[in-house]
């Protein structure tokens, strides 16, 4: 199996070699773009695609400087709660991993400081040129907490049976189950080869890594009451009768262990009491509050309980004028947007792979077709030319700019379609500036003319579902603002402040026809996020079509950048056209600091939670 080096192991914080610098320190060319078929023996070298927006350069703490001792023994986050909580992978969304990332490792990490991927539990990786197997040197004498062992290749093993198992609910856990889907291959105690299932998987490290992630957990420990091991896992890949004993007290890898929590109220975690291989944490102990009101976050940090916020922007004001200091995420994190319900156009007809078998190819084809789940017709989703005019008319009546203003003190960047990111490539095209204004831009009167024109002179009534989400508190008011647009033009929007867990329920059974909703994403490249939004056989499906199906798994087996950015321009243009979505902005995350305990943050911001790496936080010293 010839192997081609991508990325290798480095000091902390050192970016680790990716497959683009590898190629530049050799000389090598990359191929010409080309998706046709290329002989054996003659596969253009794997490229990975760009995970990350350019980094601010930040200054850093000479940490020589720290004399004495920390000014407490416990760093106090004050957080908005995640949807669902639970120390288990399986049982949260991918903002609920904020809870546990101090405790937890996953093979490879993306760096707090310029987004690069990092060593974390795996040394070194690489690929092969049919971009179908991926191995990892794994990192010897890692210990498990509480004496579960030595971390090794049974473990990974393990880990994505249990994240891949039918019955997961984590947010990226299908990419891994279905689509590349993954194989574990143990080569020995310290080496594993991922081989994938439907097709090259050149984007596999940004799902694995610290971006979104597959954490590892103690096959030991999960094996607790399986004493046969395998034979006794049943269907489910793992040993599903640990789940309790799990729970009580997750072993994990990273520098802090788990103390305990209370699901809505918070989490304590306290350091190892050994020297942990990555981090010598400055703070003996974690503690997590989750607090839903801003207002209130707001009010703990003030009174000096709470060391580092998530604190609403238009709050950050009163905050700095009670003496915090706010620290931006380093590169763009994330992006807020609304969707329209129910825009399930993909038949099935069109953009089934070939290259599976013909058993797994009529399955597909009923997966695709998603036109049975447009049961509430509602006038934006309605085929054709009515729904998108409807949907002009809707994003017209918009004005971006004050709402910016308004909502986000105007730090939101440009967004041209929601849920993608101007600065990775297809995220953005020169021709769509021409188009914007007619399409997108703000005018009340015309966004009437477009309604009656649809046939909706009085318009019509809907609902729309708010709820906060990490990184983006301000969704409801985003939406409240929104709304106050819409009646302008003769709409009646109904807002209705749910949970988000309720919300997940509903577009993932295929059940958003009834609403517009307001959502927030990682600033991430475009495979990425029309795998996640766009894709007609995900369980999240904001817009889906054949056509879209045709490109995107065209793009999806290009062996590198230059191959399959043509083809995700395709799918980007007809997002634009099409009106799909009504674009927001990008943004940054900001984590309000309390300067008389916190010397230093840095963290990167679109990573799952958006407030991690508290293990690398500095404490100002006595």
């Amino acid at each position: 199996m010839t192997l081609v080096v991508v990325a290798c192991g480095g000091a902390e914080d050192t970016p680790a070699a990716g497959a683009g610098t590898d190629q530049a320190s050799t000389g090598a060319q990359d191929p010409s773009a080309t998706n046709t078929p290329i002989p054996a023996g003659a596969l253009p070298t794997p490229t990975q695609r760009v995970s990350v927006l350019q980094a601010t350069v930040l200054p850093t703490l000479d940490v020589s400087t720290l004399q004495g001792t920390v000014v407490t023994d416990r760093l106090i986050a004050v957080l908005d709660p995640p949807s669902l909580e639970s120390p288990l992978d399986c049982e949260v969304t991918g903002s609920g991993v904020v809870n546990y990332r101090m405790a937890m490792e996953y093979m490879v990490d993306a760096s707090r400081i310029d987004g690069s991927y990092e060593p974390m539990l795996a040394t070194e990786w690489s690929i092969t040129p049919d971009g179908r197997v991926w191995n990892f040197k794994l990192r010897q004498g890692v210990r498990w907490h509480d004496d579960w062992g030595e971390f090794t290749a049974q473990d990974v093993k393990h880990s994505i049976g249990y994240y891949t198992n039918p019955q997961c609910r984590a947010s990226y856990s299908d990419y891994f189950r279905s689509d590349p889907g993954t194989e574990v291959e143990i080569v020995n105690d310290y080496e594993v080869n991922l081989h994938t299932q439907v097709r090259p998987a050149v984007d596999l490290l940004y799902w694995l890594s610290g971006y979104r992630g597959v954490p590892m957990s103690s096959k030991a420990q999960w094996d607790q009451a399986c004493p046969n091991g395998e034979a006794d896992y049943g269907e489910l890949g793992y040993c599903a009768q640990s789940r309790d004993l799990v729970y009580e007290k997750s072993a994990r890898t990273g520098p802090y262990e788990f103390v305990g929590f209370e699901e809505g109220v918070g989490w304590r975690w306290d350091v190892v009491d050994y020297e942990h291989w990555r981090v010598d944490p400055d703070f003996p102990e974690i503690e997590l509050k989750n607090v839903r009101e801003p207002a209130t976050r707001l009010a703990i940090m003030l009174a000096g309980e709470g060391h580092i916020g998530a604190i609403n922007r238009s709050l950050l004001g009163e905050a700095i004028a009670g003496g915090m200091t706010i620290y931006d995420s380093s590169v763009t994190a994330n992006t807020a947007f609304a969707l329209f319900g129910g825009l399930y156009y993909a038949t099935g007809e069109q953009g089934v792979p070939t290259d599976l078998t013909p058993e797994a190819q009529a399955d597909l084809r009923v997966s695709y077709n998603n036109v049975p789940h447009r049961d509430e017709h509602m006038p934006w989703n309605e085929p054709g030319e009515t729904g998108k005019l409807v949907r002009m008319a809707m994003n017209k009546a918009l004005d971006r700019d004050q709402i910016n203003s308004a909502i986000f003190e105007g730090g939101g960047g440009r967004q041209w379609i929601g849920t993608l990111v101007p600065d990775f490539p297809a995220g953005y095209n020169p021709d769509w500036e021409d188009s914007w204004d007619e399409l997108y831009g703000y005018d009340p009167e015309k966004a009437s003319e477009l309604l009656a024109q649809a046939g909706y002179p009085e318009g019509f009534g809907f609902r729309i579902p708010v709820f906060p989400l990490s990184g983006v508190p301000e969704l409801p008011d985003l939406m409240e603002a929104m709304s106050g647009y819409w009646r302008d033009i003769g709409l009646e929007p109904q807002t209705d402040s749910i949970e988000f867990s309720n919300w997940r329920n509903n577009y993932r059974g295929l059940d958003t026809d009834c609403c517009v909703y307001p959502f927030r994403g990682p600033a991430a490249p475009i495979d990425t996020r029309v795998h996640f939004y766009f894709s007609a056989e995900r369980f999240f499906r904001a817009y889906t079509s054949d056509d879209i199906q045709v490109n995107k798994n065209k793009a999806l087996r290009a062996l590198n950048e230059a191959d399959s950015t043509a083809d995700w321009q395709k799918v980007s243009d007809e997002l634009f056209y099409e009106l799909t979505t009504i674009p927001g902005w990008t943004l940054p995350v900001s984590a309000t600091v309390n300067p008389n305990v916190v010397a230093e943050y840095i963290f990167l911001g679109p990573n799952n939670g958006n407030y991690v790496y508290l293990e690398y936080v500095k404490g100002v010293r006595e």
